[in-house]
């Protein structure tokens, strides 16, 4: 984990702070393991609780367990679990959930820890050479993009990470999500998302970008990768020659 992505998740842990754990939290009363659920929920020091501890809360929290203040309070370890890409439930149902909370109408203190982490994360993500962030990279990208502020910011930080894994992953997500994006016209996340794709095709087949994937083959040419690039590559030129 990043020194900065570090900092965002203590600022979270300030933040949030005021809000308190509570011994019982209300919850549905076709529930009958709700005792158990709460005195489960309260076993252990929040900074100890792991995905699985809180995996059942995370799906329910706001719809039929607990409520925004117990959410809050909970927040900066869901998504702490979720900067080690070991998120409860999903990355997708985190940030449902703070839309189910009205979490934009919060104090924008709150709201800047929380976009300040999102940032960062996609920062760190982008860096993520390992497997595991290769396996959940669409996942969090999906979630990320449609939740954050600022679509052309996430573009961005993007265009600008010239690491390995960032290129990585944008050449997997191009290669297994053409037909969607390109054929379909929308982003292929929990939903047939429209939001941004406009944007996002045309970033995707503007010359930087397709520089980008060039320069990369040249590279990484006698990589496993180049065969990968050097498809996108003209994926790319090709969508951007049918665009005009």
């Amino acid at each position: 984990m990043t020194d900065k992505l570090e900092i965002t998740i203590e600022r979270l842990y300030d933040t949030f702070a005021k809000y308190q754990g509570k011994s019982k939290l209300e919850g549905s009363p076709l529930y009958d393991d709700l005792d158990t659920w709460n005195k489960e929920l309260q076993s252990k020091n929040i900074r100890e609780l792991t995905n699985e501890d809180l995996s059942k809360f995370a799906g329910k929290v706001i719809l039929t367990w607990g409520d925004e203040n117990d959410y809050r309070y909970y927040l900066p370890r869901i998504l702490e679990l979720t900067a080690k890409l070991k998120t409860p439930y999903d990355i997708w149902t985190l940030y449902s959930r703070l839309e189910d909370a009205n979490w934009k109408t919060w104090d924008i203190n709150e709201q800047t820890a929380i976009n300040e982490f999102s940032l960062e994360l996609w920062n760190k993500l982008l860096n993520d050479n390992s497997e595991k962030a290769e396996w959940e990279f669409k996942d969090y990208f999906h979630a990320i993009a449609n939740f954050y502020p600022d679509f052309s910011q996430i573009l961005k930080v993007w265009e600008t990470n010239n690491s390995f894994a960032s290129i990585k992953h944008l050449t997997n997500y191009i290669f297994e999500e053409r037909q969607y994006l390109f054929d379909n016209n929308f982003i292929n996340s929990c939903e047939k998302n429209t939001k941004n794709i406009n944007e996002f095709k045309a970033w995707l087949i503007s010359d930087i970008i397709i520089e980008k994937i060039e320069q990369a083959f040249y590279d990484n040419e006698k990589d496993e990768i180049a065969e990968r690039l050097s498809w996108v590559e003209q994926i790319l030129v090709n969508e951007k020659k049918y665009s005009r």
